[in-house]
């Protein structure tokens, strides 16, 4: 499984954790994890030691389509569409049925 940058900061904000505490379980400085979740490159040995370090601290991250252990509570993210088509498919679902030749105008 590979680590999101959102993923981290939710995985963060679940253990209550700042970055720094994050950077010094992982073992990492804390401009590695700052730029790792602001989307910058980061080595991906970085990376393996952020999610290694939120596993150790009892985090569980489930793969897309995967289940839990045992159901227990967890964090997935969902798909979801791009801005300009989710507010283009809730302009549709709010404007009015096409009139039909067969009515008055």
């Amino acid at each position: 499984m590979l680590l999101t940058p959102e993923m981290c900061r939710a995985a963060r904000a679940l253990l209550g954790w700042k970055a720094h505490q994050l950077a010094d379980a992982a073992g990492l400085g804390i401009a590695t994890v700052r730029r790792f979740e602001s989307g910058g490159l980061v080595r991906l040995p970085s990376v393996e030691a952020m999610l290694e370090a939120l596993q150790g601290a009892g985090l569980q991250f489930i793969p897309a389509g995967g289940k839990s252990l045992g159901g227990g509570p967890g964090l997935r993210m969902i798909p979801m569409a791009e801005p300009e088509v989710a507010a283009a498919e809730e302009a549709i679902e709010l404007d009015e049925p096409a009139l039909s030749a067969s009515d008055d105008i």
